[in-house]
């Protein structure tokens, strides 16, 4: 367990002990913050915690009391930097990628033992949290649901006995870009699900085919285990057509989810949304796929870089909604709005189970709590993996946390959840024409049932 007193020098803190103490008070953790440490999916990184962690590189943002040195700050305008000032917490967001990010949360990849106590490498060394941490991790992101697999990963890392189990929570959405580098390309691109299908399939593999001079695509993807590979192929294994035996599959890797297609020739892998858009920028004919609010940050890094339409929908102007009113421009405000916002419908209890062999599409199936039913919730791939009314090609992000165990840090990490649905002010990170957008669960998801699922 980690706190700052907010109170002053040694004396200061003597004299208000006393007064506390004199007076019968238990209201003292008012003056407490509580350092908050978790990380994963690279996609919400910057509604989270805004883009700072461009310039510098780092895997690591926080404004922790302890394990910051280095780090990118975060921002006033993200998500947790706004709950963290309203709250006077902390937090520290790691990135390594969902389903690294998943194992550190399990502290367990299925056969080593893992822990949030290491490096923030964007591997599973860890999620640079301090020794003796109270919650190990308070918190995890993920673009990809769990799977049963990765739900009884928990047990497998020991954490069941003090931790509980898993609960899960639905909390911003992300547009997932279609990118390119090709000077040739003098407006931006309008691609086709039926053209981008052909260059991830790999039966497109010149610009010529696009009406363009000669040039070799070379397909940038993501190496690491990734939720925005995941939502790519959630989308790609509906709109494409496919037989029995080829065809896109669901998955957070993307060799599985081309694993029913010859491979790719020249294809160039990098790992975090990042570097695939920094690999882009570095290859002329480069086509790949990242979070479309990471490549606006970071315009000014890759300026070779443009983002393609999609059936004739941009991945900023047309998400949340089509044609809506850019967060901060009047009257949109901000805040979890029909403007900012998309609906997503959620069920308990469930969660992936595989594929359908025939069709690559994820299985979901009943699962079987660990402990306290109704506390993990899942939305559907199905419901989000395409759209004929706004920008086509969306993640859905998640919060994963502990059911138990959270002790004193218990408020903080169910605020810390609960800041996804009821923003504090000043968040400008998420909404109408930023790339990302906030998610209404229906049915509602009150900070009561929060409270309910990640307790003591």
């Amino acid at each position: 367990m980690f706190k700052r007193n907010a109170m002053g020098n040694t004396r200061t803190k003597l004299v208000a002990g006393a007064v506390l103490l004199t007076l019968g008070l238990t209201a003292a953790g008012s003056a407490m913050s509580t350092d908050t440490f978790g990380g994963g999916a690279t996609l919400p990184a910057g509604a989270y915690v805004g883009f700072d962690f461009l310039s510098g590189g780092q895997k690591q943002s926080a404004n922790t009391s302890v394990n910051a040195t280095g780090a990118a700050t975060v921002s006033g305008g993200s998500l947790f930097g706004a709950w963290a000032a309203a709250s006077s917490n902390k937090v520290s967001y790691c990135q390594t990628g969902s389903g690294n990010g998943k194992k550190i949360f399990d502290n367990s990849d299925g056969t080593n033992h893992l822990t949030a106590v290491g490096a923030c490498d964007g591997t599973t060394a860890g999620f640079n949290a301090p020794a003796g941490v109270l919650v190990n991790p308070h918190f995890a992101g993920s673009d990809a649901p769990m799977s049963t697999t990765e739900y009884s990963w928990f047990n497998t890392g020991g954490k069941t006995a003090t931790y509980g189990e898993p609960t899960q929570f639905p909390a911003v959405a992300g547009s997932i870009a279609i990118i390119y580098n090709n000077g040739d390309v003098t407006t931006q691109l309008n691609l086709t699900d039926a053209q981008i299908c052909s260059v991830f399939n790999g039966t497109t593999t010149n610009w010529s085919a696009f009406g363009f001079p000669s040039k070799p695509i070379k397909v940038a993807f993501r190496s690491d285990g990734s939720g925005t590979t995941f939502s790519l192929a959630n989308h790609l294994a509906t709109v494409c057509s496919g037989t029995a035996s080829q065809h896109f599959v669901v998955d957070q890797a993307f060799s599985t989810v081309i694993s029913k297609f010859p491979a790719l020739s020249g294809s160039i892998g990098a790992s975090g949304n990042p570097a695939v858009v920094t690999a882009v920028n570095s290859n002329d004919g480069a086509i790949g796929y990242a979070e479309s609010a990471n490549l606006k940050a970071a315009a000014s890094l890759n300026p070779n870089v443009k983002a393609s339409k999609v059936n004739g929908f941009d991945p900023y102007s047309d998400f949340p909604v089509a044609g809506g009113v850019p967060v901060g421009t009047s009257p949109n405000t901000g805040g979890n709005t029909t403007a900012n916002s998309i609906n997503v419908a959620t069920s308990n209890d469930r969660a992936i189970t595989g594929v359908d062999a025939t069709t690559g599409r994820p299985t979901l199936g009943a699962l079987t709590p660990l402990g306290q039913t109704g506390c993990m919730k899942i939305v559907d791939p199905a419901n989000y993996a395409n759209s004929t009314t706004r920008y086509p090609i969306v993640a859905v992000s998640y919060l994963i946390a502990n059911n138990k165990g959270n002790g004193t840090d218990a408020a903080a990490v169910q605020g810390l959840i609960g800041s996804a649905y009821a923003p504090s002010a000043g968040v400008t990170s998420i909404g109408q024409g930023t790339g990302f957008a906030f998610v209404k669960p229906v049915p509602a998801i009150a900070q009561s049932a929060i409270n309910a699922c990640v307790n003591i």
